[in-house]
């Protein structure tokens, strides 16, 4: 199905099941075919999946406008009020994490709950603050290293067969361009939602990948003892997609936090 945004940009999206509803917000580059071994699961457990592909990805309209999580954000929050969701759950992987965290900032009310995926709320490193993006990125070299694939396995030992097979496929039939993207990347690198998370009223959970070649433990941490709303769980063995590579043991985690 095509929603079209308040630019003009179609946004594809589909619905799966009846009952309270959950959104899945990819991440940078990914497909919502990335939450393949969830979609059934949440199902049977009674609720409404929404997945959609950011505009630029997947099976969405490919564009050269709105590169930046708060038009990112702007989508999400149009699609939502279009399938006339007033509530809901929101779980965001990588940088869906932080289209979430942004939907906290603006739109407040319309998150029942948020369910976060491998994802810092800071992701550039300085004297203060060194659970950001891989140890190193800062903010005086992090627009030089965007440009370049960062040099690690982002799993730990592959994805799960069923979905690689689905994710396969669909990036076969949708190419995704990173150099296009860039500037989305060297956005969502740049903020900080900290704030935001230390004074949210949302309850919120974070699935920390225990070797995730992305982050280090700990900003969890920071975190709750900031805020009571925050919890966390650490995930292993997994790299970063960990509902993706160890689908049955997310699920079995996310289905005792709902």
């Amino acid at each position: 199905m095509l929603f079209k945004t308040s630019d003009n940009v179609k946004i594809s999206y589909e619905i799966v099941g009846k009952g309270k509803t959950i959104v899945l917000v990819n991440g940078f580059g990914a497909y919502q075919e990335i939450w393949s071994a969830q979609v059934p699961f949440l199902n049977k457990l009674g609720y409404q999946v929404i997945t959609y592909d950011h505009r630029n990805m997947g099976k969405s309209q490919r564009t050269e406008k709105g590169h930046n999580i708060e038009r990112l954000t702007q989508d999400l929050f149009e699609l939502v009020s279009f399938l006339q969701i007033k509530k809901a759950i929101f779980m965001g992987h990588s940088m869906g994490a932080s289209i979430i965290f942004c939907l906290m900032k603006h739109y407040h009310d319309l998150i029942k709950q948020a369910l976060i995926i491998d994802q810092s709320p800071k992701m550039l490193n300085d004297n203060e603050w060194q659970y950001g993006f891989m140890d190193y990125y800062t903010r005086k070299n992090y627009l030089e290293k965007c440009q370049e694939r960062p040099s690690v396995h982002e799993t730990y030992a592959g994805l799960d067969d069923d979905v690689y097979a689905k994710l396969m496929q669909a990036k076969q039939d949708n190419p995704f361009n990173r150099k296009d993207n860039v500037d989305l990347l060297e956005n969502h690198m740049s903020l900080d939602w900290r704030a935001v998370l230390e004074n949210t009223e949302i309850q919120t959970t974070f699935f920390v990948a225990k070797e995730s070649p992305y982050y280090r433990e700990g900003y969890e941490k920071w975190l709750k003892q900031r805020n009571m709303k925050i919890d966390s769980l650490i995930m292993s063995p997994s790299g970063h997609v960990i509902m993706a590579e160890i689908p049955k043991q997310f699920n079995n985690k996310l289905g005792a936090i709902l």
